[in-house]
């Protein structure tokens, strides 16, 4: 299943050109408008660990839920139902979605560090709070993307029912972020990344018993 969403995504590129495209003209603006040197040096770091993650929120929410949303658009989600477990199935998608979400923050992050002056003082930091955030986003996107695949506006659909769920998320992420470009103790980030893999525990496990009533019903 993972395989095929690759393959599938790799011949028409959609999920990874939007994604692309609405990060980095996000970013630009934002750049544009804000600028590392438009905001005083004590707070760049509060500022910049927000505006980071809510980049990478909306910007992997223009790609996310088409990994259900293509298959009700090209009536093969019969076939695939029929084809696969849901458990397979639920897997394939979110593997398929953390590649997407890893691939953005490597291509997103560095960018965001030239334009908006953001360096951490500890890159081992956060580099496991990208990670984390990438699990728990994907975790989240692909159980809202299911849910909603088969409504008119989905992608709408999707901003206004995943932004309740991955609030608190975001809210540990930035803060996991902030102590990353603060200070280089390791340890700081502790309390954050433990928050982040509880709620993203809680949304894998509950996924897992959702998912097979909401791919039949």
């Amino acid at each position: 299943m993972f395989r095929k969403e690759v393959v599938s995504e790799l011949r028409s590129r959609v999920a990874i050109s939007s994604v692309g495209l609405f990060a980095l003209t996000t970013l630009v603006a934002v750049a544009y408008q804000i600028g590392p040197y438009r905001i005083h040096e004590q707070d760049r770091p509060h500022l910049q660990a927000a505006l980071l993650w809510i980049i990478l929120f909306f910007g992997a929410s223009s790609g996310l839920p088409r990994v259900f949303v293509k298959e009700e658009d090209a009536h093969t989600a019969k076939t695939l139902r029929l084809a696969a477990r849901p458990g397979a199935v639920l897997v394939g998608k979110f593997l398929f979605n953390l590649l997407l979400l890893l691939g953005l923050e490597g291509f997103l992050v560095p960018l965001f560090g030239v334009f908006m002056g953001f360096a951490p003082r500890n890159l081992l930091a956060l580099l496991l709070v990208l990670v984390a955030g990438a699990v728990g986003l994907a975790a989240c996107a692909t159980m809202v993307a299911a849910i909603i695949s088969r409504a008119t506006g989905s992608s709408t659909l999707f901003v206004v029912l995943a932004v309740p769920l991955v609030l608190p998320l975001l809210v540990f992420l930035i803060q996991g972020t902030r102590m990353a470009a603060t200070t280089p103790d390791l340890t700081a980030i502790g309390p954050a990344l433990q928050a982040v893999s509880s709620l993203t525990g809680v949304t894998l496990v509950t996924s897992g018993f959702l998912f097979p009533v909401v791919w039949h019903d």
